[in-house]
């Protein structure tokens, strides 16, 4: 059976792709399409980790790679994609914990995680500022768009493998 995620993750990719590939925007227009780019990459991955959920049969559309975890123990399967989404969203200076601070910045503020931090550059110098969606870049953006597509791109082709 195919799964209806994919199609969901690889259009929200895409959506980003072309957000962020338009000609150059100012003030307001430029912050609009910064929002609407991290928003679609959220939706991919919300919509990689229902992926993911699917195919190892777990029956849910999990809002964290945690969730997908517990839900993993409890049916006392293992998956090593799901092990990597965990690490790279408990580990702070990862792109992808960064993309999701910010994500929840800027949807709630002042409900996001208070360990939820990222770096005010790219590359981290050891300093590290609450995510703040005024610090959205394309720069940025783009980084954890390629990053996204990646992992996934990498994810799917070790599953096609089996």
């Amino acid at each position: 059976m195919s799964n209806p995620y994919t199609g969901t993750v690889t259009s929200a990719l895409r959506k980003s792709e072309l957000l962020l590939a338009g000609r150059p925007a100012q003030g307001l227009q430029a912050a609009a399409l910064r929002e609407a780019a991290l928003m679609q990459l959220w939706r991919a991955y919300l919509a990689y980790l229902a992926e993911l959920s699917f195919q190892l049969q777990l029956g849910l559309e999990p809002q964290s790679a945690a969730e997908l975890q517990q839900r993993l123990q409890a049916s006392a399967k293992a998956s090593g994609e799901v092990a990597e989404l965990i690490a790279l969203e408990e580990d702070p200076c990862s792109w992808l914990s960064q993309l999701l601070a910010c994500w929840r910045l800027l949807w709630r503020p002042g409900k996001a995680n208070a360990g939820a931090q990222v770096g005010v550059d790219l590359i981290s110098t050891g300093n590290r500022a609450t995510a703040n969606p005024e610090s959205l870049n394309d720069v940025r953006l783009r980084a954890w768009h390629l990053a996204l597509q990646e992992l996934v791109q990498r994810h799917r082709a070790h599953t096609e493998e089996w």
